[in-house]
Parts: C-alpha cells; structure tokens; sequence
C-alpha cells in the first residue's frame, strides 16, 4: 500500500538529497554468508582505471553517485537528478545496477551511459549461477517473442473498459435512488480501477517501445484523463517499488515507497521500532483495525500526491502542462458524469463513493501482492531480493481480470515488460528458476494472502500495544 501521509516529493527528494543521512549501501552483512578474511588491497596495486567494489560504495549520494553495470564503473552524478527515469537511480548509487538497467532501459540508453564510462571493476566478484541463468532465461524469453504485446488484447480492454463507463453510466440514467447511485459508483469504482491496470501496463512500455510517443499518449489517456493519477508520478514512485521492493535502509527506514507507510502502518517489527513517539505508537497499535477503512481512502491520496508532483516535480514545461491540462480533464468528467444525470447532492456522493470503491479496487491487489512478506535490509541479489518480497496470487479468472494480470506478481517484478497477457506463459520457467536454486516461489489463495497481510499487521500492533504498556521501546523480532 503507497503511503497516504507523504507527497511523491517528500517521499523521494527529501530522502535522496545531498544532505540525506540515509545511505543506500552500508546494508547489514549478509548472515548467511560468512564474513570472507581477505588481506586488503593497497592502493598503489590496483591499476590505472580500475576501482574495487569498496570504493565503488563511498559514493553513495546523489551528489556522488556511481553505479557498477556488467562490471564497469560509471559516475552519473551530473547526470541522476536529470534522470527520465526520476530518482530509481539513486537507490543504485553505489552499487551494482546491471539487473536493474537491464529491466528498464533500451538498447539506445546502453549508447548514452558510455559516457559516463570511468573505468572497469577490479577484481569483480564472479556472477552467481541464479543470475547466470536468470540472465539466461531473459534472453531466451526475448528470443521467443514473450515480450512481443498483442494490440487485439489492448483493444479488447479498451472496449470493455468502456464498457464499464457506460454501464455506469447507464444506471444513474434509468434511475436516480440511492441503490441506483450505489451500483453505478461501484460499476464507476471498476472503470477507475481498470483505467488504472492499462495506464500500469503503458507506464512499463509492455504496449509500445520505450520513450515513444505512442507510448506517452497512451499513458496520459489512461493514466490521466481515465484513471486522474499522473503518468509520471506513477512511474517516478512505481520505478522505484520495482528497484527496492520491501527493502529499507540500515536503519529500517523504507526505501520502497509502498511500505513507507509510517504514521497509520508498520509493515514490521524492525519498522516499528523507528518510532520514537507514544502517540505513533498509539496509532500503530490499532493499525490492523484501520486496514481496511485505509484502503478505501488510498485513492484520495495517491490523487493529491499525482497533483502535488506535476505542480513541484522538475519536468520540461510542455510535460508539466500536458500532465496537468489531462489531470484537469479528468476531474471535469468526473463531475460532468454525475451531474448529468443526478441532483447535487446525489452527485457529490456519487463522486466519493467512486472514488472509495476504486481505491479499495486498488489498493487491495497492492497490498495482497507483497505485503506481509519480508522487509530486508540486507544486501540481496535482484533475483532473491524480488522473489522474498513477492507473492502470486492463485489463478483464477476473475481475480486475473480484477487484478490486470498482477496475480502473476512475481513474473511481472522479474520481468516487468513482458506484457501481462504473456505472463502465465512466463510461469513455468520462473518456478523451474525458483526449483533449480532452492528458492520459494510464494503462491498462495486471495484469502490466504488478505489473512497473511492483516495477521501481520495485527503481531506488529501487539508489539507496539506492549511498548506503549511498558514505557520503552519497541523490541525488535523477526516479522
């Protein structure tokens, strides 16, 4: 679930700015792995142009922001704030980027990063055999056309999509009581929901290539005028979920913008022991009560935050009035829609019953998807790090179109441009990845995972109810 108390902009400037004391690569040392006893590399043995995973990390902010990709070394400090891709990058800086990259760029963006070129990594750590075939079975999913999108499937969402809109419509149009209102704001709450699902799948370039201007469109209709979220805060805010899914930093402060859910929610023990005041506290220790009241709301804040990113977010002018004249045409239709048809009052509850259904609509399939999974602040591959923070959801036919194909959660999060009507073919490749290495590959009913997510919240308001009772601090478990 997205965080309903920050803007985009406090979510992401404010921790990523120079003077941020957050640190992207001092995660703890991994416990499984045991400390490697090395003598240290002076530096007048390491050759000219080359530079150790250990100076790598010191630049770690993005005023001195270097990135490791196929083991070359790039310094992209003058250029991460200038990013297309917004501050994804930042949650790099300092690391080893190349599965990262790899997911979100075109062959033209590996034309541009050589001249960031620095050097080369010395003495590199040879690549793990899950990444090794991972890396693999990307380029045999390439070869076999699974990134390859299907226009009839899009028209055919399109049509139904509208399909939604016009039975809404058609309600309120036969009849004005309250059931009649009811039904069309829930019929309205899908349409939203549904817009939502397409403008993702433009936001990923599952439906055309990176950067084009059919792309672009695609994303302002359905992102900004159908659903009235902003296409480039979704993907400034959803790129990063992507990079760091459920990861925080040393400190457990998160750096996936979807758990950064502080003060209403603590997603984990090691979360909740941030907090430092009682009346937070006091909050969180009812926050599995306020779960499903919250869900509701989700919509309303995710449609300040769309605003508040297009009115302060650095973007070209033409960008920014192409986002807010969209944005605009939406709430217009929004309020035209009802009050066609409805008096007043009947209108203004049309409008918040639509929009609660639709956050829920929303908000519900977020959550199910990587909630109550691991939060982790450990250093993990991108592989293991998707796969212990991510869940698929049994299929089944409605909750496949409910969710816009996202019950197939964990091959999107591994290969989030294969277009979501490929991704059950993806399936059996990725749980024979997960088979081959010993990994779990979570698949679970949508019971199941609602359970999962709201027993995890209520443990983590347990602990905080017995802080609040002893005085102290909150303690620290495994969650």
């Amino acid at each position: 679930m997205a965080s309903t108390t920050t803007t985009v902009t406090e979510t992401f400037w404010s921790k990523w700015s120079s003077n941020s004391t957050l640190n992207f690569v001092t995660r703890k040392a991994q416990i499984a792995e045991p400390p490697k006893e090395e003598r240290s590399i002076r530096d007048d043995e390491i050759p000219e142009g080359f530079f150790t995973e250990e100076e790598v990390s010191r630049h770690s902010n993005p005023r001195d922001c270097w990135i490791v990709i196929n083991d070359k070394v790039y310094d992209v400090s003058k250029f991460a704030e200038k990013h297309p891709g917004g501050p994804i990058i930042f949650t790099q800086a300092g690391r080893n980027a190349t599965d990262s990259f790899r997911l979100f760029h075109t062959a033209r963006a590996w034309q541009q990063l050589q001249e960031f070129h620095i050097g080369d990594l010395y003495n590199p750590e040879p690549v793990s055999e899950l990444l090794k075939d991972y890396r693999e079975l990307r380029s045999l999913l390439l070869r076999s056309q699974m990134f390859k999108c299907s226009k009839a499937y899009y028209v055919y969402k399109a049509v139904t999509n509208f399909a939604l809109l016009a039975a809404s419509m058609a309600v309120i149009s036969w009849s004005t009581t309250f059931w009649a209102v009811l039904l069309s704001s829930f019929l309205m709450g899908l349409f939203l929901q549904q817009c939502g699902w397409v403008a993702h799948d433009f936001a990923h370039n599952q439906v055309f290539e990176p950067r084009s201007s059919r792309g672009f469109l695609g994303g302002l209709f359905w992102g900004n005028v159908a659903q009235g979220f902003s296409l480039g805060w979704w993907k400034t805010k959803h790129n990063v979920h992507h990079a760091v899914t459920n990861e925080c930093d040393e400190k457990y402060q998160p750096i996936d913008p979807d758990i950064d859910t502080l003060p209403l929610l603590a997603w984990s023990n090691e979360i909740l022991a941030t907090v430092d005041d009682r009346f937070t506290r006091s909050i969180i220790s009812k926050q599995h009560l306020m779960f499903f009241p919250l869900l509701f709301l989700a919509r309303l804040s995710w449609l300040y935050s769309s605003w508040a990113h297009v009115s302060c977010f650095d973007m070209p002018k033409s960008i920014r009035w192409a986002e807010k004249v969209t944005l605009l045409a939406h709430y217009a239709g929004t309020l035209a829609i009802p009050l066609s048809f409805l008096p007043v009052p009947r209108a203004i509850c049309w409008v918040i019953l639509a929009e609660l259904f639709s956050g829920f609509f929303l908000s519900v399939v977020f959550v199910v998807s990587h909630n109550g999974m691991e939060m982790y602040n450990d250093p993990r591959d991108f592989v293991t790090a998707q796969l212990c923070s991510t869940r698929n959801i049994k299929n089944q036919f409605f909750y496949d179109w409910f969710s816009g194909g996202l019950n197939w959660q964990i091959e999107h999060h591994l290969f989030p441009t294969i277009p979501r009507h490929n991704l059950h073919k993806v399936e059996p490749y990725v749980k024979a990845l997960c088979a081959k290495h010993g990994l779990m590959y979570e698949e679970i009913s949508l019971v199941s995972a609602v359970a999962r997510s709201v027993n995890r919240l209520r443990d983590v308001a347990a602990v905080a109810r017995a802080s609040l009772q002893t005085s102290s601090p909150p303690l620290v478990g495994t969650l």
